[in-house]
């Protein structure tokens, strides 16, 4: 009967089961923010952030702009935008960071530049910034994505459209994500 039972457990809820019970928590995000961070600390990063020129407002003033040029994401360096902005609770404290890359030089036409050829650059890269288990392939309400779990932070990769990639950062220790621990 157990053995039943664990057979029917996805690959998903077996990895994030397993770094649950590590006991260890990762709350670096992003450019030296953190989960749990109060709203005002993050205003006070993006403020340092930009008084260092490292990032600028994003489009519309409703996130943060990191614009860099990595040859990881095109034969040629190729400006790259990243932009962000956290999730907070009711208590004020950041329990998530929403992310989304895209190509600067970005067209319709432009082939190379397009959100499918981007993805599994940004998925190498995130990576590289997050080390620790490799992202495997869940699907959810069918959409299928690619997640990564180490210990309490979980990072979900997806394609949002024909322009960019999605990626959430989100602290599974938080209550507005125990919902969506199994899947």
């Amino acid at each position: 009967m157990i053995f039943l039972f664990a057979s029917c457990e996805s690959e998903y809820t077996r990895l994030v089961k397993r770094e649950l019970e590590k006991e260890q928590r990762l709350d670096s995000v992003l450019f030296d923010i953190n989960f749990g961070d109060p709203r005002p600390r993050f205003y006070q990063r993006c403020l340092e952030l930009n008084r260092q020129q490292l990032v600028t407002q994003g489009p519309s003033n409703s996130s943060v702009q990191y614009v860099f040029q990595d040859s990881l994401f095109h034969s040629k360096p190729t400006p790259v935008r990243i932009l962000f902005y956290p999730d907070f609770d009711d208590e004020d404290k950041l329990t998530a960071m929403n992310i989304e890359f895209s190509y600067m030089a970005w067209a319709p036409w432009n082939r190379e530049l397009q959100s499918d050829y981007l993805e599994p650059k940004v998925v190498k890269m995130i990576e590289t910034w997050y080390k620790g288990n490799e992202f495997i392939e869940t699907e959810v309400r069918g959409e299928k994505l690619k997640v990564k779990v180490d210990a309490n932070r979980r990072i979900l990769i997806y394609i949002k459209d024909t322009q960019s990639v999605v990626v959430k950062v989100q602290d599974l220790l938080h209550p507005q994500f125990k919902h969506s621990i199994s899947s």
